[in-house]
């Protein structure tokens, strides 16, 4: 939310042919992935554009916002991919025909079962099965895209978008491996290379991205749906109530969004791959809980803004809680600002890149700051709130959330290029402060 600088050595002259394991001669090109984030004026860019474009469509009647919600995702992953394509400096290895096919067909095979057999799980298994509906649309309308653009997809990446740190990183490679193993019936080599850790992180990142996609496009589709109904309904006007009612939703749309794309999108051509993944069962379980459904059981327990929901406002006046609405939009139309500026490092217990620009270069958690500030206030204009139970659960789940940013980052300084943004951004949350 990330990758070391190469460093410089004889090999700089000569690169290392992945597939034969031989050294051979090359002209001084550099064939690892570079760590640059892009900035975040054309992440907001990219966000304004998809859905702008997105909503124009809805609201025209010409895509209809219950079938195709995940528009903006795709449009999005469409910009980022244009904007990574034409400001990649990178040089990648030249590619024959006959090393590219075979390859890409088994990917166009491999991804296409891995695809088809997502869908099936979320329809069998029935935590998934309740509340994956508009996922399970998405992934059915993704696999006919999939079976139609798929091998061109793939012929273009191995052909154009082949060095060494891609083809290290490639789960294709590892699952291909585990397969002619089990096919040679040699469980006890399945068993170690499964103990691994570069094995450990595609099938653990594998259930992470499974379990968190439909949690982020599910919400996508609901804040879509309740900004494309406000706008239709037959009393609509507009005034600073409807259009704060208006981009509050579509702010959680943005966010919901950005995480969806962060956990399903990985790509040679957007260098989006997941790199590592935090290994420890103590940040799984705080981060987790901060998500269905997991959050649905901890609530039970310890509620939070629920708590306070069908409490009377700490003061019974008008303008001064209709100040607070707008005070609750800026915080979280800052905490969005800062969340999207990750392009797709938004995925949680992973390492993909480091973001140092914009609200970054500031404080290292600015997403984390200000929706301290948004939950404070959604909890605190309550007069349920400040009673011991009140004060007792709000520390608890701020706790949570602040734990949640320290895991991240006990995970993160293993890394080179984390360590120096710590020593350049060196306040967490607030500047000057902590």
């Amino acid at each position: 939310m990330n990758m070391q600088n190469p460093r410089k050595t004889s090999l700089s002259r000569h690169h290392k042919n992945v597939r034969t394991g031989t050294v051979v001669p090359g002209r001084g090109r550099d064939f690892s992935s570079k760590a640059e984030m892009i900035h975040p004026y054309f992440c907001w860019l990219g966000i304004f554009l998809s859905f702008g474009v997105s909503l124009a469509l809805f609201g025209s009647g010409l895509l209809d916002v219950q079938e195709y919600f995940y528009a903006p995702a795709l449009l999005l992953i469409g910009f980022y991919t244009l904007h990574s394509i034409l400001t990649d400096e990178q040089r990648y290895e030249s590619r024959t025909i006959r090393q590219v096919i075979p390859k890409a067909i088994g990917k166009y095979i491999l991804w296409g079962l891995i695809i088809y057999g997502v869908t099936r799980f979320y329809a069998a298994h029935p935590l998934y099965r309740e509340f994956t509906p508009n996922t399970r649309r998405f992934f059915g309308d993704f696999l006919i895209l999939f079976l139609i653009l798929g091998l061109p997809y793939f012929f273009l990446a191995e052909k154009f978008r082949y060095c060494q740190d891609n083809v290290m990183g490639d789960p294709y490679l590892r699952i291909l491996s585990l397969l002619k193993c089990l096919k040679n019936r040699e469980f006890k080599l399945i068993g170690r290379r499964l103990a691994k850790k570069s094995y450990k992180r595609i099938y653990l990142m594998a259930i992470i991205r499974i379990h968190y996609i439909p949690i982020m496009f599910e919400q996508v589709c609901l804040n879509l749906e309740g900004v494309t109904s406000f706008l239709r309904g037959p009393n609509f006007q507009w005034n600073l109530a409807s259009s704060l009612a208006i981009a509050t939703a579509l702010a959680w749309a943005i966010d919901a969004n950005n995480g969806a794309i962060g956990y399903f999108w990985e790509s040679w051509f957007t260098k989006s791959r997941f790199r590592q993944i935090d290994l420890h069962p103590l940040h799984w379980f705080v981060v987790l809980i901060c998500y269905a459904p997991f959050m649905g059981y901890a609530v039970q327990f310890v509620p939070f803004l629920s708590l306070v929901a069908n409490s009377a406002p700490l003061i019974s006046n008008s303008p001064f809680n209709f100040a607070i609405e707008i005070a609750l939009l800026i915080f979280l139309v800052l905490y969005v600002l800062s969340g999207s500026a990750l392009n797709f490092s938004t995925s949680n217990l992973c390492y993909k890149k480091i973001q140092t620009k914009g609200p970054y270069a500031i404080v290292r958690h600015p997403a984390t700051s200000f929706k301290l500030l948004y939950f404070f206030l959604a909890f605190f204009r309550y007069r349920a709130a400040y009673t011991f139970a009140g004060f007792l659960c709000y520390l608890v789940w701020m706790t949570v959330y602040i734990c949640r940013a320290l895991v991240e980052e006990s995970f993160l300084k293993k890394f080179s290029d984390y360590r120096r943004y710590m020593k350049k951004t060196r306040y967490r949350f607030i500047p000057r402060v902590c």
